[in-house]
């Protein structure tokens, strides 16, 4: 691959299956954890180590956002049903699933990205809104944004391998 990659963000979504939380109690027990019901149905709270962030609904459903690894998140998730454990909930196992990883790459070229646009029917560029390229993977959720100097971020993958197969692709279709 003549490109570099860097996770830059993996979003999990997570459930614990029958659980009701009460988020006022959890609020209170989870150290720097932020709920304003008036605001937001959902209580957020932020992990150092490993970093992430949460958003935690009364349901047991949680989103994961934050980690630079899905293994990242995934320890984070552990830490916090160790904690909602200790509050007394019966949570379980979570369920857990990517929703989505975010890197930024280097391809080491630069893009004409109004040839790009021309060429690719997936390839969509509107310069005056905004000075990238969207760079659709067709038959995926994987787009790239690419920027003229070579730079890119990839949204929408569940997977470094899709990642991977993102930035292969692109660098067979403009050789």
């Amino acid at each position: 691959m003549d490109a570099e990659y860097e996770i830059n963000n993996v979003v999990l979504t997570v459930s614990y299956k029958d659980a009701e939380l009460d988020l006022e109690k959890v609020a209170s027990a989870l150290e720097g954890a932020r709920y304003d019901p008036e605001v937001f149905a959902a209580l957020i709270y932020k992990t150092s180590e490993p970093q992430a962030s949460f958003l935690i609904f009364a349901s047991g459903k949680a989103n994961c956002v934050g980690a630079r690894t899905v293994e990242g998140a995934e320890k984070a998730i552990e830490n916090l049903t160790v904690k909602l454990q200790d509050l007394g909930y019966d949570v379980g196992e979570p369920e857990t699933e990517v929703q989505n990883m975010v890197a930024s790459v280097e391809f080491h070229r630069r893009f004409d990205l109004e040839d790009i646009a021309r060429n690719f029917r997936h390839a969509e560029y509107e310069p005056e809104v905004f000075p990238r390229l969207v760079f659709r993977i067709e038959g995926t959720s994987v787009a790239f944004l690419l920027f003229v100097q070579g730079e890119a971020v990839c949204v929408g993958a569940k997977s470094e391998e899709e990642i991977e197969k993102g930035i292969d692709r692109i660098l067979g279709a403009l050789e």
